[in-house]
């Protein structure tokens, strides 16, 4: 499964105007094709430019999962292909020569030992064993840490009425401290499993909302927070056979987006759409608490709706999607969680369980109308002062000072962060890029082809960096890069006409033939 986010794409060209000033905003690269440098300014095929700071560790393609051991010393990442389909183990990680291990080996998935995975991970406290979520494979698989060998799994399935007991998709999931307890989430059946780790055995499920994806304990361990990121909840038309797709399946929407049909539903002479019900409902787009003070009682406590409702007027218009919830961190206190879809860290507090902020990730003033940051994973420091953000969609590292709920600053970082860690001194990151350095070129007469054929997918490895945390004084430098890397900015008054682009730069700059 691939992270899907719905935004607005931060423009090619276009003119902002603020306080007089006018500017068009373009990718940087201009002309130049696409091309990986390795320790320089890589190109991207968006005409982006990325400096990934620190050491970096290439794994396999989109690695949208991270783990930390407790010490420090191991990383894990989840690859989810499209090939191959594995793990990437990193051991001895700060020392001079990291030690890589891919789970299993070689550039082919290997569906007898890892047939799916996607997000999960979790290292036990003796650093022996690497715990992965299976996706729709509904387990979570066990490996030996030290040799990679497979070590059985942990079959979610369930018998409890309300659940379907034969499919399943394991994402996100966390383990307790003392490595006797797992929690993950089942995307398919809206609720989150909780595991013996010992007996490796399915002791129970809690329902919660919609395709629950991000999952998080707050640090006494008597929470669990859940980030719930769909909207409704479709269920088969009721007359659909399914022996017969084809002939009784609808070729057609049955209804548009927020309308009354499908909010209420309808019936005609041949087809009974049930309704969607209401978009803003505590099922969507929200961040659930479960109370775990009674180990064999946990309930859900609390539903609280994130980021920008639908609807919500923002700049004048409504918004049509929801926040998208998506990663979730917490202290004793406080809940952080990104909205992907909002450009937004929604701020809970743990106590009234309620929303008290949303601090939204602005990288410049000049692109201040504009979405497509895409906040995702989340990390915070061991003192709990500062929370880092992977800025997906602008190939960074944000930095947020929790006090004052501020952005400080930004890091360079590969294509597409996806998770983030801070090691346990407090000093370096552990980030992933789902998309590493891109794919390059994938022909012509400097390329090689390799087991990982000519295909982007395969290509497309991903990346671990591993970076020293910035000072303030050398944020302020290392956010200027972010911005040189993904933005250049032309006054509009420099720019008058577009040079024969059918295009037009900006709202008046000419008229297209097209």
């Amino acid at each position: 499964m691939k992270i899907i986010c719905v935004l607005l794409v931060l423009c090619y060209c276009a003119a902002y105007a603020q306080h007089g000033d006018q500017w068009i905003v373009t990718a940087p690269a201009g002309s130049l094709p696409a091309k990986i440098a390795i320790g320089g300014t890589t190109v991207l095929p968006n005409g982006r430019l990325i400096t990934p700071r620190g050491r970096t560790i290439r794994t396999a393609p989109h690695p949208y999962g991270l783990a930390l051991s407790g010490d420090g010393t191991i990383a894990v990442t989840a690859n989810s292909g499209t090939n191959p389909i594995s793990l990437s183990v990193i051991r001895d990680l700060l020392s001079d020569h990291p030690i890589e291990t891919q789970i299993p080996p070689g550039s082919k998935t290997d569906k007898g030992i890892l047939a799916s995975v996607f997000m999960g991970l979790a290292v036990s406290p003796d650093n022996r064993t690497v715990y992965a979520a299976g996706g729709q494979e509904n387990k979570i698989y066990c490996f030996d840490v030290q040799s990679g060998a497979p070590l059985g799994g942990i079959d979610c399935s369930s018998s409890e009425a309300g659940f379907d007991p034969a499919h399943g998709y394991i994402g996100d999931l966390v383990m307790t401290r003392d490595g006797s307890t797992i929690y993950a989430v089942d995307q398919i059946n809206f609720r989150v499993v909780e595991v013996d780790v010992a007996a490796k055995k399915l002791v129970r499920s809690i329902k919660v909302g919609r395709y629950p994806f991000g999952i998080t304990l707050s640090p006494d361990e008597t929470s669990l927070f859940v980030a719930n990121v769909g909207m409704y909840e479709y269920k088969v038309l009721p007359s659909v056979d399914a022996k017969n797709l084809p002939g009784t399946a609808l070729n057609y929407p049955t209804s548009a987006y927020l309308s009354k049909e499908s909010v209420e539903g309808y019936r005609s002479d041949s087809v009974d759409v049930p309704g969607l019900g209401e978009a803003n409902v505590p099922e969507s787009f929200s961040v659930w608490k479960i109370d775990l003070w009674e180990k064999q009682h946990p309930r859900v406590t609390a539903k609280i709706k994130t980021g920008i409702l639908v609807g919500q007027i923002v700049d004048g218009i409504p918004a049509v999607g929801g926040s998208s919830p998506n990663s979730v961190v917490a202290t004793n206190d406080f809940v952080f969680v990104s909205n992907g879809n909002n450009d937004c860290i929604s701020v809970i507090d743990t106590h009234s369980d309620s929303l008290v902020a949303n601090v939204f990730i602005k990288p410049d003033d000049r692109l201040r109308t504009y979405r497509g940051i895409i906040p995702f994973g989340l990390a915070l420091s061991p003192d709990r002062r500062r929370l880092y953000v992977a800025e997906s969609g602008i190939n960074a590292v944000g930095v947020i000072d929790v006090r004052t709920r501020k952005i400080i600053g930004h890091i360079p970082t590969g294509w597409f962060p996806a998770k983030v860690k801070v090691t346990p001194d407090g000093r370096k990151l552990i980030v992933t890029s789902a998309k590493g350095y891109g794919s390059g070129p994938n022909g012509g007469s400097e390329f090689a082809a390799s087991g990982e054929g000519s295909g982007i997918g395969g290509l497309m490895k991903g990346a671990v960096s591993i970076i020293d945390i910035p000072g303030d004084d050398a944020l302020r430098n290392e956010t200027r890069q972010v911005l040189d890397n993904n933005f250049h900015f032309t006054p509009l008054a420099a720019k008058h006409t577009d040079g024969g682009n059918p295009i037009p730069s900006f709202n008046g700059g000419g008229k297209s033939p097209i």
